[in-house]
């Protein structure tokens, strides 16, 4: 959520219904509609390349064939899915999908799968490095294995967004892909950007992003895609390992220099336990915001350099 302030030149504002979500971006002059139309045109490319549920994009055809030729669109989200699975030791792992079908995430029909079930999904249809294979040809998928890009491809599309904006010589601009938030540049009236995190407990503000630098800051929850089954309800991101859906946290917020890095990020770490967790970002020096799901907030040392006005426990 953006928060307003008195400015000398009126940003150009839009929004639109895209990649299963609403895309917003502001842009400050010199920017014309038709630029800001390109960069929404990048949206465009990237679901029609790697939306799971159009039945014709290129994801879906990987998902139907399991073979993808190496010349294909998607192949650069391909190889950011592996690299990003090897950096967070598998947390971060696409063929989650496989997964999300057996629970009924969407089917829209919610279950719990058997015990017997898992072991069979987790051993002959999960972990990417195992499942996705690449060579020269292109890419080959274990039979009635699923990829689903959702963690990485709002933060690609963002960095493609941003790239037309850029080279269009716009002054400052921000993009928010439900979550997935870039600022860049600079404000007419030299104030910086202000960017409120929300708590999903009370649609309030958990913390502000105060910043006059480029930044990316994602935000993974549990509070906008889920099932509910005997009552209880289950998100949707899951832990790999285990199979089960994740309930350690409400929210998981990553600060980074790159879109897709805090996209990808966000998603690895709301899958890991918390002892794993608040460690891995202390390692590698990550700006997190952890809301765990009974209601204590956890800032990593990183963090402290960006999120203020953090909300009392």
């Amino acid at each position: 959520m953006l928060l307003n302030s008195p400015q000398q030149e009126a940003p150009l504002f839009e929004s639109r219904l895209m990649m299963d979500t609403i895309i917003s971006l502001r842009a400050y002059p010199p920017v014309t509609k038709e630029q800001v139309d390109a960069a929404f045109a990048e949206f465009s490319k990237v679901e029609s390349a790697a939306s799971f549920h159009l039945e014709g994009s290129e994801l879906s055809a990987l998902n139907r064939s399991n073979s993808l030729a190496a010349a294909s669109s998607l192949t650069p989200l391909l190889q950011i899915a592996i690299d990003y699975y090897a950096k967070t030791d598998g947390y971060f792992d696409a063929s989650f999908a496989s997964l999300q079908k057996a629970y009924g995430f969407y089917s829209g029909e919610g279950r719990l799968p058997a015990e017997a079930e898992l072991a069979d999904l987790l051993r002959d249809r999960c972990e990417l490095g195992k499942v996705l294979q690449q060579s020269a040809q292109g890419f080959s998928l274990a039979s009635e294995s699923l990829l689903d890009l959702g963690g990485i491809a709002g933060g690609y599309a963002i960095e493609k967004a941003a790239r037309v904006l850029r080279e269009a010589g716009c002054r400052g601009f921000l993009i928010d892909d439900a979550g997935d938030i870039w600022v860049e540049g600079s404000k007419p009236d030299g104030n910086p950007w202000r960017i409120a995190v929300r708590d999903p407990r009370d649609n309030g503000t958990l913390a502000l992003v105060e910043t006059r630098k480029p930044l990316a800051i994602s935000t993974s929850g549990d509070y906008e895609r889920f099932i509910t089954v005997d009552g209880k309800r289950y998100g949707h991101i899951m832990n790999p390992h285990s199979g089960r859906p994740v309930d350690y946290y409400s929210s998981v917020t990553i600060i980074a220099s790159e879109p897709v890095a805090a996209d990808a990020l966000s998603t690895a770490v709301f899958a890991m336990p918390p002892e794993l967790a608040f460690k891995w970002v202390e390692e590698r020096n990550l700006a997190a915001l952890f809301l765990t799901s009974t209601g204590t907030i956890h800032l990593s040392s990183a963090g402290r350099h960006y999120f203020s006005q953090v909300k009392m426990q």
